[in-house]
């Protein structure tokens, strides 16, 4: 195929596979122009400069009512943020570590070049919109990730119901930022991998058009617990629900089937025991992570 087809083809489906991480995904991105004209994104309205808190509130509405897109330089799509527990306060202005970061343009988006593992550096678009780093699973491999046994996750795009590994990396480094034990969901498709929420969810994150710089300023809610294993409660949530859903939709059609369809009784009773493996997997996970039981519902 002509290499501008295929790079085409891969932003297309890379599209697609955004729009299928950011489902489920609930609370919004505040989005706001400073005096300079730089935008910036943050996921507490807290972190806001109130002088700019309408402006944010506005934009983050409107972005809750759009469709999920890879990151560029218009406005945001929505994503998850963590709450901020009652009486916790912000970490302070003198705590906070800042990153700059200078990103290349790609037509309208972003890339950057993203440390995996520690051994492995590869290019990735920015996208807010995906609860999760996807990557190509060539970087998965190069990494050294073992995908044997791995969880995974169904998710619905233009194309149909797509099935794809799900993994923990050991940590992601963009610039000098670095995130731990970062949830990402493996592409056989895509080329150039998406850096979602499971990475910015530590940061608050400013971008400069003018001069090609993103800013990446640490939050504390990791630290504060607001943030366990790179997602926030809703994510944790969305992920066991996604798995109970499954396991209904598979008890439903075993009810349906006729006793005497012996075989498809077998088969249907294989994926029930897969959806109970990754069951099992994810409190794995959880645990690991120290997920509080409320998250798990």
């Amino acid at each position: 195929a002509h290499p501008t087809r295929r790079r085409r083809r891969a932003l297309a489906l890379a599209a697609a596979l955004a729009v299928a991480l950011a489902a489920g995904d609930a609370g919004a991105i505040y989005k706001w122009v400073d005096e300079s004209g730089r935008m910036h994104f943050a996921q507490e309205l807290h972190q806001v400069p109130p002088a700019h808190r309408a402006q944010a509130e506005a934009n983050a509405a409107k972005g809750s009512a759009g469709a999920s897109r890879i990151q560029t330089y218009s406005p945001p799509p929505p994503a998850s943020r963590a709450p901020r527990a009652a009486g916790s306060a912000p970490a302070s202005a003198s705590s906070l570590v800042v990153h700059r970061i200078r990103v290349e343009r790609a037509g309208t988006m972003m890339r950057v070049n993203v440390r995996i593992n520690g051994s492995v550096t590869a290019p990735f678009y920015i996208d807010t919109g995906a609860s999760d780093v996807a990557i190509p699973r060539k970087v998965v491999e190069q990494a050294g990730v073992d995908l044997a046994g791995a969880r995974t996750g169904v998710y619905s795009t233009a194309n149909g119901m797509i099935e794809v590994p799900l993994v923990t990396l050991d940590s992601v480094e963009l610039g000098g930022a670095r995130a731990e034990q970062v949830p990402a969901a493996v592409s056989d498709a895509m080329e150039i991998g998406l850096l979602g929420l499971s990475f910015f969810n530590r940061f608050q994150y400013s971008i400069d058009p003018a001069s090609g710089i993103v800013t990446l300023t640490e939050n504390g809610l990791e630290q504060q617990g607001h943030i366990r294993g790179g997602r926030s409660a809703a994510q944790w949530r969305a992920e066991f629900a996604q798995l109970a859903d499954r396991r209904v939709a598979i008890e439903a059609e075993i009810e349906r089937t006729p006793s005497s369809h012996t075989r498809e009784h077998e088969r249907l009773q294989q994926l029930l025991g897969e959806v109970e493996r990754q069951y099992a997997l994810l409190e794995g996970e959880a645990d690991d992570a120290k997920v509080p039981f409320a998250w798990r519902d």
